[in-house]
């Protein structure tokens, strides 16, 4: 399964998301909800650095894929932190999306930093 964890504050801001497992739906090469999460996962980072031209600190998994975690830059002003939370907003409706139709191979968390999960 794909465990996406948004990481956030007690406002809801989101400080970093991550990417993780294999949904095992389908054969490697042919697996459609792997293929979607990866597709939203690396479109959202694409578009963090070519709109917004933020760089954000990325971590993920040598070899075999499945993880993939993204810490989002801190200190920006408002109007750019902004678009930023909408950008990672997007994604996670993207994903919901997914979770609608393939809710066994993929799911969403979300991990309060400080606090406890929900």
């Amino acid at each position: 399964m794909i465990t996406v964890t948004i990481h956030h504050d007690e406002n809801r801001h989101v400080s970093a998301f991550e990417f993780s497992g294999h949904a095992e739906y389908d054969e490697s090469g042919k697996d459609l909800v792997c293929a979607g999460a990866s597709t939203i996962a690396i479109g959202t980072v694409n578009a963090i650095y070519a709109l917004l031209n933020l760089e954000p600190k990325i971590e993920q998994a040598a070899e075999g894929g499945g993880y993939l975690r993204v810490d989002l830059p801190t200190d920006l002003d408002e109007a750019v932190d902004s678009k930023l939370q909408f950008a990672v907003q997007v994604m996670t409706a993207q994903v919901y999306s997914m979770v609608q139709n393939y809710g066994q191979y993929i799911q969403i968390n979300y991990n309060q930093v400080g606090g406890a999960t929900e």
